[in-house]
């Protein structure tokens, strides 16, 4: 009798895509899924991310930043970053210098501009989930 001593692969990375375009969303899920993550909703409010954050634990967030409501995707980053140390990658339409300087003072792990190809996601995905990783030790 044999036994395998190989180490288990890591779970799966899961990601809560932030976005509200649903088209959008459900073709960036589609693509991640693709890829071999795990894609634990879609939300596009406050109270949608922070419900899904709460009951799934999601290693990353894709955060838009123009979402309709009282908060954007600027605040919602910064609040999930203070209170459950979830790290937060944009992915946005939005370059112009205004919006960059208010994301970086966010602390993001990532910025992206849409169109964003699948190759800049996974780049962006595992970045975001190792540094995080590393500051949780």
């Amino acid at each position: 009798m044999s036994h395998n001593c190989d180490p288990l692969p890591p779970p799966p990375i899961k990601v809560l895509i932030v976005e509200d375009e649903f088209i959008l969303a459900i073709a960036l899920q589609e693509t991640l899924e693709a890829l071999g993550y795990v894609v634990t909703g879609i939300a596009a409010s406050f109270i949608e991310t922070v419900g899904h954050v709460k009951h799934d634990r999601p290693d990353v967030v894709l955060m838009d930043i123009r979402l309709p409501g009282d908060w954007d995707g600027i605040e919602i980053a910064t609040f999930l970053w203070r209170t459950f140390q979830v790290p937060v990658v944009y992915l946005t339409s939005h370059s112009d210098q205004s919006t960059l300087e208010r994301a970086q003072e966010s602390l993001p792990f990532g910025y992206l501009i849409k169109p964003v190809k699948a190759t800049d996601l996974v780049t962006a995905i595992q970045t975001a989930y190792q540094c995080c990783q590393v500051q949780q030790r």
